[in-house]
């Protein structure tokens, strides 16, 4: 129930955010996005995902984003004797990005910036992390709906901490960098 509600939560911040950029966009130049994801998440494998993005801006933009990621590749651990490997479920991924990036006239962009992830596994405890991500894209359509794709690196890192109840708590720091190839189309104002 914690999960569901935490989900909710926090996509309803997204979606009032992206509103308010949608907003401020309308009486400047922006965007709003709707994509699908991939990433390569580091230890937690490849996962998939579904965000939105609203970008203020038309060469220079700032862009504020959420995806949602489910659960990659089975995490693993040692114990305390490292003579048993323990492995549970993947990790949920909720990335808030802040960034700003620059078009060259042919549509083609980068940019970078910060994002927040809200990790979230059904056994174990892991707290939030900052991480950084670098951008490159390019969007092509028509003056007002366009379509868009681009590849985006995603670095940052944790660590996962298990009570089992009977030997204590174990932790184990992972990594979450990797590759993330996102597509979807755009609304340009």
């Amino acid at each position: 129930m914690r999960k569901v509600f935490r989900c909710c939560v926090f996509s309803t911040c997204a979606v009032v955010c992206s509103c308010m950029i949608l907003s401020s966009a309308y009486a400047l130049d922006g965007s709003l996005q709707a994509l699908g994801s991939w990433w390569d998440a580091g230890d937690s494998g490849p996962t998939y995902g579904l965000g939105i993005r609203g970008s203020i801006g038309s060469q220079w933009a700032l862009d504020l984003g959420y995806t949602y990621y489910g659960e990659g590749d089975d995490v693993h651990f040692r114990t305390l004797d490292n003579d048993d490997e323990i492995r549970f479920g993947g990790i949920e991924a909720n990335v808030f990005d802040l960034g700003f990036r620059y078009t060259f006239p042919a549509e083609i962009y980068v940019g970078a910036g910060a994002s927040y992830y809200d990790f979230d596994h059904e056994l174990d405890n892991i707290d939030g992390e900052w991480g950084l991500y670098g951008l490159l894209g390019w969007s092509f359509g028509g003056e007002h709906i366009r379509g868009f794709i681009e590849g985006m690196y995603r670095a940052t890192n944790g660590t996962i901490e298990y009570d089992d109840g009977f030997y204590g708590t174990y932790s184990e720091d992972f990594d979450q960098d990797g590759l993330s190839v996102n597509a979807g189309i755009m609304y340009r104002f």
